[in-house]
């Protein structure tokens, strides 16, 4: 867990951050000229109405779709141009509204399988057992540990198949995580799932945010449960970042109301 340390105790910078970036279909201006920074161990909610652009902002982001203009940084780096393997060997990690699990392998071998590095796995040292036996050893107790961080550990032994909705996504989680992930994507943590799951899966979100120092970046609808979680939120309409900021400041402004939540869920604070 040395790795997840090193996360905790870094400083609180920019980690992630686009500008002007662009992505069109045709006469279609999905992303238009975005301007964002993302703080270094932050936890926060981009949301909008649908065809606002989030999700296309987050495959251009992580390399997915192609830009059509812009940059974009993660962690000083610039990633404008990098594969979606590529940003993901880097430490940028999305985890998808539909689970990406296998259902037919445990929940521990969903997660060891997406250690990127495996000693036990090379051709030349597979036969000889004590060159990999210590490293195999050290990979399936970080593997615990991560099933601990998700809250899955009593699980292990399930089937990824198995699995709850909500479990599944928080399975999905702990993969990027393993990986060696800085930064998450998530794409509708608590869609489809009900209310009580939904706070236990942000709960344990913001709980590896707040104790292993990870930066998470949900898109998500209901914000009437994901609010009481984030710490900062951007609001998304025609392509544009409309508002930024605190997330119960942002869903009182005008733009926000007019373009999305409308009257009758204006928020005040107090």
């Amino acid at each position: 867990m040395e790795k997840h340390q090193d996360l905790k105790n870094r400083g609180n910078n920019v980690i992630l951050k686009t500008k002007n970036l662009t992505k069109k279909f045709g006469e279609l201006i999905a992303v238009n000229n975005v301007s964002v920074e993302v703080k270094e161990g932050s936890f926060s909610v981009l949301f909008g109405p649908n065809g606002a652009g989030k999700t296309t902002w987050i495959n251009v982001v992580t390399g997915y779709l192609k830009k059509d203009g812009g940059e974009v940084w993660f962690d000083g780096k610039d990633i404008t141009n990098l594969s979606a393997a590529e940003t993901y060997r880097l430490g940028l990690a999305r985890s998808f509204q539909i689970p990406r699990i296998f259902p037919s392998l445990t929940v521990l071998e969903n997660i060891l399988i997406a250690r990127s590095e495996n000693p036990g796995e090379s051709f030349l040292r597979a036969p000889i057992k004590p060159l990999w036996k210590e490293a195999e050893e050290k990979i399936v107790r970080e593997a615990f540990s991560v099933l601990k961080m998700i809250g899955l550990e009593d699980k292990w032994d399930m089937l990824g198949g198995e699995l709850s909705g909500g479990d599944a996504k928080l399975l999905d989680v702990g993969k990027a995580i393993m990986s060696g992930a800085k930064m998450l994507l998530i794409d509708e943590p608590i869609a489809g799932v009900n209310p009580s799951l939904a706070h236990t899966i942000l709960d344990r979100l913001r709980k590896i945010k707040e104790e292993y120092g990870f930066t998470i970046l949900i898109v998500e609808h209901r914000l009437d449960i994901a609010l009481e979680y984030v710490d900062y939120a951007y609001a998304m309409a025609n392509g544009r970042i409309i508002a930024e900021g605190k997330p119960y400041d942002v869903i009182q402004t005008p733009e926000v109301v007019e373009s999305y939540l409308g009257e009758k869920y204006r928020y005040r604070l107090g």
